[in-house]
């Protein structure tokens, strides 16, 4: 007999739909069948909230929303919160744990007890709407990220696993919730607790799930590979010109070093056309480098803030032919997936699962993660001086590779496909 109880999908992100930190949850909520109801808690967007709010487009799927009613204003919340931060056993096992492997720092101490507080925070108001909304229902939770979301889901079965019938919880890893060694500190709160009391763990990159089976191969069945993709918006290989038109998009970091790519462009002598998009804390530095450039065969153009549709507006539209991202950093950079879907050549370090997507000599060029300013020259130069046969045939190879493994509608339909079960019992 088929189980008649509501089945719901509750998945606890950061902002999405209300900041700009999720565009890929937004286009996954697209393929995300199977369920009666989708239910998204953003645990780092607080107060009252409404359908204008909201900076996404709405997903074809129906999605509710939540978000934590009260914020830190309230001294009787930061009363409370402060309590059960303090009170709770895994803060002085976690503590015990730093100082065992010699990471006991003011620094990892402050990011823990943060981790805890708003945890504590999110359960406060996810407890309460789950209570009232979702007893009697077959609930699939959802962490979006192997960090405060996934300490989230686990407490929050925790404290109705004898009264609501939860199929599984799962979490997503990317990049900041999953390297530890690219941390500061060296250390992610609550690591070995949430590998352990997770059902599922999908890892965006073969990188990440062979750095986990490495670090933590006691949890190897519960590994996962899940690719992030993005939509297809069409193929548009140009013409290649006398100039190379080269594009980049990415907050302006340290870590995502856009000046390294201007000092390289600064200082070519082919022509060369270059376009960022993104602004960030280095915007202003930046500008006033790309002012000072005195190469006539160069052309900088910073176009700041632009929304993630405008950008793939102006990829179909504009004749760029080569993509760059040479962050220190990634797990597999959704902007060099949207790149390839139109067919340009990906210029990109080989960190994280990159050298997955971007094939050296196929359809682009790795750099290694500590490259020279020459050696981004000499790659720049080189796709300049490639003849027009061997230049489009890497474009055609990105947009094949990206068919082939950066498919959203592929990709995120197979990860709902096994989060289809049967929840009869």
């Amino acid at each position: 007999m088929k189980n008649s109880k509501k089945r719901v999908l509750i998945v606890v992100n950061t902002q999405f739909p209300y900041g700009k930190s999720e565009d890929f949850l937004s286009n996954e909520l697209e393929y995300a069948t199977g369920f009666d109801e989708i239910v998204c808690f953003p645990i780092l967007v607080y107060g009252a909230k409404t359908f204008e709010d909201i900076i996404y487009k709405k997903p074809k799927q129906s999605v509710t929303f939540y978000n934590s009613a009260l914020s830190y204003k309230s001294k009787s919340r930061i009363v409370k919160l402060l309590f059960l931060t303090c009170t709770n056993s895994k803060f002085y096992k976690e503590l015990w744990l730093l100082i065992q492997t010699n990471r006991l720092t003011l620094r990892n101490i402050k990011q823990l007890f943060i981790f805890l507080f708003i945890a504590h925070n999110a359960l406060n108001d996810l407890e309460k709407v789950v209570k009232e909304k979702y007893q009697n229902c077959d609930v699939v939770l959802y962490s979006y990220w192997m960090y405060i979301t996934a300490f989230v889901i686990i407490s929050l079965k925790k404290k109705f696993q004898k009264t609501i019938h939860f199929e599984k919880k799962i979490t997503r890893c990317h990049r900041f919730d999953l390297y530890e060694y690219a941390d500061a500190g060296r250390y992610l709160p609550m690591r070995e607790y949430i590998l352990s009391e997770m059902d599922e763990i999908h890892s965006i990159s073969k990188d990440g799930v062979s750095y986990l089976n490495k670090e933590f191969p006691q949890y190897s069945d519960k590994l996962k590979l899940s690719r992030l993709g993005s939509l297809d918006k069409g193929i548009k290989i140009f013409p290649k010109s006398e100039t190379l038109h080269l594009v980049s998009c990415s907050w302006m970091r340290p870590v995502k070093r856009v000046s390294a790519i201007l000092e390289a462009v600064s200082k070519i002598f082919v022509k060369i056309e270059w376009v960022h998009y993104g602004d960030g804390e280095e915007f202003e530095k930046i500008s006033k480098m790309a002012a000072q450039i005195n190469n006539p065969s160069v052309a900088v153009k910073l176009m700041g803030a632009y929304s993630n549709e405008k950008v793939l507006a102006e990829y179909a539209s504009k004749t760029y032919d080569v993509f760059i991202n040479v962050s220190e950093n990634e797990g597999v950079p959704v902007s060099i997936m949207e790149a390839m879907s139109f067919g340009k050549i990906i210029i990109a370090t080989n960190v994280g699962g990159t050298a997955e997507i971007v094939e050296n000599g196929v359809n682009g060029f790795l750099l290694d993660k500590d490259f020279t300013n020459e050696e981004l020259v000499q790659v720049l130069t080189k796709i300049a001086l490639l003849e027009a046969e061997e230049f489009n045939e890497m474009c055609r190879q990105s947009r094949r590779i990206w068919e082939e493994r950066c498919n959203a509608e592929a990709n995120y339909q197979k990860f709902y496909q096994q989060l289809k079960v049967n929840s009869v019992q």
